[in-house]
């Protein structure tokens, strides 16, 4: 168990907002850049998840939107410092946080609870989609019931009126 202990390293998040406008090759030449700067330090990149295009609270460098990207990995020495380093001298990169998880990192624990975040958040959305579309076929159903009574509301004022005429023919 002890062995155990003294081989867990580090853990990090990382982070950075780019441009909008970068391309998906140069996005995804500077994540295997840093991917790479985390293997040099005898880490491992536990997760990779891009949040895509969002409007920022702020403009930063006169931009008010930015592609987020969220990085978790583990690594010796500064590893950080060198990830960091290079999103600077990246020109897409408007701006990055980097987090420690923990000097005893275990990502596949990490992994686990992240996945049970994610599935708890699509029975969220599941919910909310299925109580949407009950308030919807409710709307619909009354919509419906609401138009039919106008339908035979209309077919009586018609009838009135032809029988109405119908009378003042005979007279």
């Amino acid at each position: 168990m002890q062995e155990q202990k003294s081989s867990l390293l580090a853990g990090y998040e990382t982070t950075f907002i780019t441009r909008p406008e970068i391309s998906d090759e140069n996005l995804k030449a500077l994540q295997d850049r840093l991917l790479q700067i985390v293997s040099t330090f005898q880490g491992e990149c536990v997760l990779s998840e891009d949040w895509g295009k969002k409007k920022m609270a702020y403009p930063i460098r006169k931009e008010i939107r930015g592609q987020y990207t969220y990085l978790v990995y583990t690594g010796k020495g500064s590893v950080v410092h060198e990830i960091e380093r290079n999103l600077r001298l990246h020109d897409h990169v408007l701006r990055f946080l980097t987090v420690n998880l923990g000097q005893e990192f275990e990502a596949e624990k990490f992994r686990k609870h992240r996945s049970d975040i994610h599935a708890a958040a699509k029975r969220r959305e599941d919910e909310r989609e299925a109580r949407r579309e009950e308030r919807n076929a409710e709307r619909r159903g009354y919509g419906e019931d609401r138009g039919d009574y106008r339908r035979h509301d209309m077919m009586d004022d018609v009838d009135d009126l032809a029988l109405s005429a119908s009378d003042s023919d005979e007279e």
